[in-house]
Formats: structure tokens, sequence, C-alpha cells
């Protein structure tokens, strides 16, 4: 299987060899923005004589032909999800007609429609590679999927056609799915036994469904140790240091984080010697300081798309190295995005990422949801058996010493059978009822 997947890879191995001699020849800051430059040229060019959108933006801000130095680009506007929206038909290409559409997963709330053409499916595929090569991890390793991508299969029998598209190229890419939409404690059992009949030496899953499948099956922790994966992949959302090491321990294996979007691709991978590494002959990335002292991502795609995306807030923070702060070519950490952040009436905000440090403390919890509902807040949460009204306290009690914000303010921890999904799978970190 693993000879006629790499012959099926032919085009992928090409041009990951033609990344890396490129990564290799552009060894200094300097190189790499002499590239990025060009690089954002060519799609600044196309951007401006084909997309209407970009064409007025252009006029409205007085924006050059063509720039010298990535410098000039940090006065550029930043264009936001919401602007893109209500401009869907300004978005529209004057030269060529899309080949077909994607979605955002709408964890924001906020789903955007775009256009691809077919190439572009493979604009972010060495990426992909370089950042798992570093693992040791190569193409048509036999990989398991905790994922979830069933919204984009369509309804009727569209949807069994493109399900059973799905399952022909799993097959050809030596692969096999488990669904990550119920992170329930049965599911996630019968998910340890699907993936341990299949066998793999990579196993690739969204952040919030691997911590559940690890912290539902960690009686039988021995027996994925006994697999011998290479790695363990998340996505799809942070993971916290700590996290990330309680997977690695669950598997005996490292644990790389991936960053991307559906409209943006493959933007950076974790290295084993500590960080992200961004991928820069793809992506430009930018940042402004905002909420308490992390930097908001604004991203702008080098290569030319049906649907360009300039100086574009994604509506990540992440945390950066003091060295790196303007145009990272690394970062620390993704901490999150607006949305994961808890907001009281009163002024009072915090990560919601710091509510999962506190559940953890109860170790039969697999999986929590933050909801706000005025000034009080309560945690929902997914358990291995009936809580405690005592193990509930400990939680509470956990979040007031966590963030002393919370002490004098209403937290309520109720258990129930499943979180509410986004359409991609992905489970909001904080609701708002």
């Amino acid at each position: 299987m693993k000879a006629l997947n790499r012959l099926l890879r032919v085009a992928e191995h090409r041009d990951l060899a033609h990344a890396i001699s490129r990564e290799n020849a552009c060894s200094t800051r300097e190189l790499r923005e002499i590239y990025q430059v060009n690089q954002f040229n060519s799609v600044w060019n196309d951007a401006w004589r084909n997309v209407p959108f970009y064409a007025a933006w252009k006029k409205k801000y007085s924006l050059p032909d063509q720039i010298i130095s990535l410098d000039e680009l940090e006065s550029w506007p930043i264009v936001t999800k919401k602007e893109l929206q209500s401009n869907a038909a300004f978005l529209v290409r004057t030269n060529r007609p899309p080949d077909s559409y994607g979605m955002t997963g709408g964890s924001t709330g906020e789903p955007l429609r775009f256009g691809s053409w077919k190439e572009n499916a493979a604009d972010f595929t060495p990426n992909m590679w370089m950042g798992r090569g570093a693992y040791g991890v190569e193409p048509g390793d036999r990989t398991c999927l905790l994922w979830g991508h069933q919204h984009l299969y369509g309804t009727g029998w569209r949807r069994q056609v493109n399900h059973l598209k799905r399952r022909i190229k799993d097959w050809l890419n030596n692969s096999y799915r488990i669904s990550a939409y119920d992170l329930s404690p049965d599911a996630m059992k019968d998910a340890l036994r699907k993936m341990c009949d299949f066998g793999p030496e990579f196993v690739i899953a969204f952040s919030p469904a691997m911590i559940a499948f690890c912290r539902t099956n960690r009686k039988d922790a021995e027996i994925c140790r006994r697999l011998k994966v290479k790695c363990v992949m998340c996505t799809a959302g942070p993971l916290t240091q700590k996290e990330q090491e309680e997977i690695g321990s669950f598997f005996n294996a490292s644990v790389c984080m991936e960053y991307g979007s559906a409209e943006c691709g493959v933007m950076a991978y974790t290295v084993p010697a500590g960080g992200y590494r961004t991928f820069w002959q793809t992506h430009l990335l930018q940042t402004v300081p905002d909420f308490q002292n992390a930097h908001r991502n604004i991203v702008t795609i080098l290569k030319v798309r049906y649907f360009p995306l300039i100086r574009y807030d994604i509506g990540d923070y992440l945390e950066l190295y003091p060295d790196e702060i303007q145009r990272p070519h690394r970062f620390i950490s993704v901490i999150g995005r607006p949305s994961e952040i808890v907001k009281f009436p009163d002024g009072t905000a915090f990560f919601g990422a710091l509510i999962g440090d506190c559940v953890k403390q109860v170790q039969r919890v697999t999986a929590n949801q933050t909801v706000i509902r005025g000034d009080s807040m309560l945690i929902r949460v997914l358990a291995d058996g009936a809580l405690t009204a005592e193990e509930s306290a400990l939680i509470i009690q956990r979040c007031r010493t966590v963030v002393p914000a919370l002490v004098g303010k209403s937290i309520m921890v109720e258990q129930v059978k499943e979180l509410k999904m986004g359409v991609s799978g992905k489970v909001p970190l904080v609701m708002y009822e």
C-alpha cells in the first residue's frame, strides 16, 4: 500500500523537493523577505486587476501597484471576515470562475463561503509534509484520523457519492477515518477499538476530540502505546503545554500541533525543539498587539488563488518570541481567538482555555464547554460516570483559584450527554446565552 501511495503522490514529492530547496536557499530573514515581496507583488497584481473587492480597496486607500519592502504593508488596511461576508458579490472574479466552493467551519459563528480552483488544493501540501517530516512522518504512512468534515459532503444522493469518494481516497492514502462528532465516553471507547484494529503509524485529530479520547481511555493507555505511533498531530484548536504532555504520555509519542484554517490553509507547525515554524513561502504573518499582551494574527497568502486574502484578520492570538514580533517566522504558541475569551458585563475577561485546566482536576471529565449567561457561568462537561456534588464543587473551587476574578460570581457545573458543536465538528470553547 505504501508503494502505491507514493506512486500516486509523485507530484507532491516533486513540490515538496522544490519547497525544501527554497527553504535551504533562503537561509536568512533578508532572503526570505525578498522572496515574500516578489510573491506578494504577483498576488497583489492579480488581485486588484481581477477581483472587484481589491480594485475598490486599492482605490479607496490609494494603494500602490506593487511594494518594494514588507515594511510598507504595515500601514495597509486590515480586512475582516465580516467585511468579506458583506461584500461577497465583489469577491467574484472577472477573469475566471471557481471550480468549487469551500466554507470555514463556523467556530466563530460567522462561516465564510469562498471559491477555489482545482490547483489551489495543492498550494499548501508541501507545508504539510515539511511540518510532519520534522517528526519522522512520511507520505504513505498508515494514518488514523479522529476527524469530522461530514458538513462538506452535501445532502441527498450527493452526500452518499461524496462519502464513497472520501472512503476510496482514504483507502488510497492508507488512512482510516473515525468520526469526531461524538465526544461521549461510549463513542471514545469505540474509537479506541477502531484505532487499535487499524494499527496506525500516525494519528491526526481535532484537539478537543483527542483530549476526550485520552481522558476517556486513560486506563487503556498501554494499548495505544503498543501501537508505537511516530507522532500524534492535533489541529482545529490550540492545546496547552500540559494537554500536549498528557497526549504524548498516553501514546508515548511526540505531539505535533498544526496551525491552519479552511480559508488560509496550513500556516505553521510545531517543531520538536519547541514552538511553531511559520511556512513563510506561502504565508506572510503580521501581528498587532491586542488582548492581555497577546498579538492578533494578520495573514496574507502568497499564492495566486481564486480567493485572495491580503492583510486578513483571521482572529487568532499568538504568543510571540521577543525577536519575532513584527513578521514572525516562528512563534511560541497559538493562544486562542476572540470567540474563546470569556467576557462578563462588568469587564472581567480571560481566555476560556483556563477553564479546561480547572475541569481536569476531576479525572473522569473528558470534555467541557463554558456558557456565559449574563453575570453567571455554566460549565458543561462530559464525564465517564456520574459526577458527584464534591467533584462539581472541586471544579468550581479550582476555577476561582485559577481566575480570582470569578470569586463572587455564580458558577455552576452541569453534566450533559453532548456538547454543542459547529458544522465542522468543532466544539465552541465559549458560548453566550
